[in-house]
């Protein structure tokens, strides 16, 4: 039996990829999506965060929302901006400085071509190297660390991958007059009726029977293929599909690791 632990989005799509006969997917809430939750009150909905559907692969673009009221989805054209003191700053900041106040632009302009150009090793180090301290200490390190919650040292240079806006002193200077704030999710998909719809979605391929609610893993024996649950029930498995935070896996495996090493960290939006 393949066992999957978590029904957020990640374990729903690996359940419904699945052609195994045996699976089960078992989840500790009374509620499917994970973090991809909508709540819905005095006509607004709610999301717990921002979960926006970009939709790289086309195939899974059209198999789920084959499964959506079309006449219920929003095709939003991404605007997004930074409230910096009294202004409204184009994101991303650093390729819209010259919307600020003169001396702030001067001051990260003047900063960004007078960066230290030294080898780096953490993604805060990284900032300061590439755009100079003004953009770094105004925007880019605290936003940073309200979003990853962390210090921005503790995360390797390329932490962020393509989910960071990288730009150099030519896109930036470009961009004064022939404005091109583009990123990987410049539009997205939304229903109406909120992220949650997509859960809906998923839910309507997948076989419930296969899932168990309410149900949380106290303990995991990798040798013994044993994973037992909080109302006192063994389950054997062949294959362990975890979509736990890593430390979180490790605690049930009761293996000893690094604490500094392996974090994981939660970020709650409004």
């Amino acid at each position: 039996m393949n066992l999957i632990i978590g029904g957020g989005i990640t374990g729903l799509s690996f359940l419904f990829f699945d052609k195994t006969k045996e699976r089960l997917l078992i989840e500790k809430d009374t509620t499917l999506g994970g973090y991809c939750r909508t709540i819905k009150r005095n006509g607004f909905v709610w999301d717990y965060s921002g979960h926006f559907f970009h939709f790289q692969d086309k195939d899974i673009k059209k198999l789920l929302l084959s499964k959506l009221n079309h006449q219920e989805l929003l095709e939003i054209n991404k605007r997004t901006r930074i409230k910096y003191e009294d202004l409204y700053i184009d994101y991303p900041f650093q390729k819209n400085i010259h919307q600020l106040e003169k001396k702030d632009f001067i001051d990260c302009l003047y900063d960004l071509f007078n960066a230290e150009k030294a080898d780096y090793r953490t993604f805060k180090e990284m900032l300061f190297c590439k755009f100079g301290k003004s953009i770094s200490e105004k925007f880019l390190i605290p936003y940073n660390e309200k979003l990853y919650a962390c210090d921005l040292n503790t995360l390797d240079r390329d932490a962020m991958g393509r989910f960071f806006p990288y730009a150099d002193k030519n896109d930036i200077i470009k961009n004064f007059k022939e404005q091109n704030n583009s990123s990987y999710n410049n539009s997205f998909i939304y229903p109406k009726g909120g992220a949650f719809e997509y859960v809906n979605a998923l839910l309507k391929m997948i076989d419930t029977e296969q899932i168990s609610l309410n149900t949380k893993v106290v303990a995991i024996d990798i040798h013994k293929h044993e994973v037992s649950l909080s109302n006192g029930e063994i389950l054997i498995y062949d294959n362990l599909i975890s979509t736990l935070p890593f430390p979180v896996l490790l605690d049930l495996l009761n293996i000893n690791y690094d604490h500094e090493i392996y974090r994981w960290n939660q970020v709650l939006v409004f």
